[in-house]
């Protein structure tokens, strides 16, 4: 292996930019090489005869389709890029089938952290794994481990996409579908870096960044115990019925607002309440899926905005979902600057995490539902081993009727956080009678 690198750091290869976002991610592991929180994992329950050699073939397509599957990243005159010739990864197996259920129950959790957890060779790459866990005759577990250079929520679903509809063609020795255009990630990546730098050099990071004047970089919530010093993270549900999910859908829709934003604008007026600041900035990922067949790609194309909230009490908290759409789309306006401009814009850089908030919001859209393909049944398991660049955020399901707030384990207690969620969930009972 060193013999290898070795090579390729005599002989680079073509190589093409990285984004801003991916800088920023390449950047973190090298000031903590392995330990910065920046993989993205997905578990998969399998149920069904499962053909294990399908299942590997489908892999080998997916990274002939998938781009981002085949990348590594390598330094050219002092800039990190992104190259495209990573050998593939192994599938991982491990047959679990004979111990007794407590067992391998724990045998299951441990080899899903240490799947999640072990470091990339970002230079050498593969800069994905998995592994299939037997668990029982027709049971498998699959764990997917990505580094979010070639990753980001929206992935997770073309994945699987991709996966299911190869292994079933595989296993059903049908034709396979067509894939999307070889060269579209290329293209995507050239046009987002260019437009990248169009907006640094019109000063719109300057613009976006006076627009978070006066607002706190760091919230202090009661309870918080901090900077965290490991950025292992809990989720707690948000306490709401099925049906109080269908009447806030309603009160959204009355307010021209999607639940996304609603509930960001109800997050700011709880975080406002129990802070006592009347303005919070909370930063959110978006998707960067324009057009161009970009809707079917696998990589790391999001982008993160600072989201500025300014809750009015006094107007209720029907005013509060127009808030928090009015601020969402305020924000969405700046999604063509990088986040580390604005920060840097904003004055001297911190050593948090992020220098700009403590606080963030999402909308996580991976996919939750059961999928069926080529006589097994795969389904979404619930997100572990996650890593918190904040101190707490909302978690927004796309899909299906949930929100979370996740928070970090070492500078929170877990009743602490479950009070604010049950604080969240109150409003949103209110939001929807009002």
């Amino acid at each position: 292996m060193a013999a290898l690198r070795a090579q390729r750091r005599r002989q680079p290869p073509e190589a093409l930019p990285m984004t801003a976002t991916q800088q920023g991610i390449w950047l973190a592991e090298q000031l903590s090489p392995g330990v910065s929180g920046y993989h993205d994992t997905a578990a998969l329950r399998i149920d069904g005869p499962l053909d294990a050699e399908a299942l590997r073939a489908a892999f080998g397509g997916a990274r002939e389709v998938h781009e981002a599957m085949r990348c590594r990243v390598v330094e050219v005159d002092g800039e990190p890029r992104q190259s495209f010739d990573a050998p593939a990864a192994e599938l991982a197996y491990t047959d679990l089938g004979a111990l007794d259920e407590q067992t391998r129950a724990a045998r299951v959790e441990r080899l899903a952290a240490l799947t999640a957890t072990e470091p990339f060779d970002l230079e050498a790459g593969p800069l994905w794994r998995a592994r299939l866990i037997r668990v029982g005759s027709d049971e498998h577990v699959l764990v997917l481990v990505f580094h979010h250079l070639i990753s980001d929520g929206w992935s997770h679903g073309v994945l699987l996409r991709t996966l299911l509809s190869r292994y079933a063609a595989g296993a059903q020795d049908a034709a396979l579908p067509p894939g999307p255009d070889p060269t579209a990630y290329r293209k995507w990546l050239l046009a987002r870096a260019a437009r990248e730098r169009a907006a640094v050099d019109s000063g719109r990071a300057l613009e976006a960044a006076r627009l978070l004047g006066g607002a706190p970089s760091r919230v202090a919530l009661p309870g918080l115990r901090g900077p965290a010093t490991d950025r292992l993270a809990a989720a707690v549900e948000l306490p709401v019925t099925d049906a109080a999910w269908a009447s806030f859908d309603r009160a959204c829709r009355r307010a021209g607002a999607t639940r996304y934003m609603g509930l960001t604008g109800l997050f700011g007026h709880l975080l406002s309440r129990t802070s006592g600041s009347e303005r919070t900035v909370v930063a959110s990922p978006v998707a960067i899926r324009d057009g161009g067949g970009s809707g079917h790609l696998m990589g790391c194309l999001i982008n993160v905005v600072p989201i500025v909230l300014a809750p009015r009490p006094a107007a209720g908290l029907a005013a509060a979902l127009s808030s928090g759409r009015e601020a969402v789309l305020s924000a969405l306006r700046y999604a063509d600057v990088p986040y580390r401009d604005v920060a840097r814009a904003l004055g001297p850089l911190t050593a948090w995490d992020d220098p700009v908030t403590n606080i963030g919001v999402e909308e996580f859209n991976a996919p939750e539902e059961p999928v069926r393909a080529g006589g097994v049944v795969v389904t979404p398991m619930p997100r572990g081993h996650v890593r918190l660049r904040h101190d707490l955020a909302l978690s927004v399901a796309r899909s299906g009727a949930s929100a979370q707030l996740l928070h970090t384990v070492r500078n929170w207690s877990a009743t602490e956080v479950r009070t604010l969620a049950q604080d969240l969930a109150e409003l949103i009972v209110d939001a929807s009678a009002s």
